[in-house]
């Protein structure tokens, strides 16, 4: 099945030998987003420039089931930078967007196979943040963005605990739940 792929993509990828990138756009809450390819140069597509920065090691698969499923896909990022940890590796990337993309590229001249309305990239993957983990090893460090597709989990309760810490992530300077650990056994409900 084409999947609506373009005549220049088709025969393209009809072809003896194939040179593709994977790009990764990663929103984050400050200034910039993070544009990544695994490339071995930048590639620019729709006004961005994707950097083979050579932090982006790779994605974990994924498929496709008729089932109506959580699909999700783990990027893997070289937690050896501080930067890029500090900047992936907190509470408020959770929920940012992520589009994965694949390009095909024409080795000639480095440019993007695109159709005649220039759609260049087959967008792959979209999602959003739902968690990460860094694993450190002895000479190396990676972290791990766990993305899920925007089919979310429909059977999970909405919500946040009542305790000082979790409230804190999100107003990191209200204490309105300093003592909400502590038991009222006074509160009456109803009529008297």
């Amino acid at each position: 099945m084409t999947r609506g792929l373009s005549a220049n993509q088709n025969s393209y990828l009809a072809g003896d030998s194939l040179t593709s990138f994977t790009l990764i756009h990663i929103s984050i809450n400050s200034a910039s987003d993070l544009y990544y390819t695994d490339g071995p140069f930048d590639v620019t597509y729709n006004g961005d420039t994707y950097e083979a920065q050579g932090q982006f090691l790779g994605i974990s698969e994924t498929s496709e089931t008729a089932d109506l499923q959580i699909t999700s896909i783990n990027i893997i990022v070289s937690a050896l930078d501080l930067t890029t940890v500090q900047t992936l590796a907190n509470s408020n990337q959770i929920n940012q967007d992520v589009e994965v993309y694949r390009v095909f590229i024409d080795p000639t001249d480095n440019s993007l196979i695109s159709d005649s309305a220039g759609d260049e990239a087959i967008l792959l993957f979209k999602g959003k943040i739902a968690g990460y983990r860094i694993e450190d090893a002895k000479e190396t460090a990676t972290l791990t963005i766990e993305v899920n597709s925007q089919f979310t989990n429909f059977e999970k309760k909405n919500g946040r605990r009542t305790n000082l810490g979790s409230f804190q992530k999100e107003y990191p300077t209200d204490f309105g739940m300093q003592y909400s650990h502590e038991p009222l056994l006074d509160i009456k409900w109803g009529k008297k």
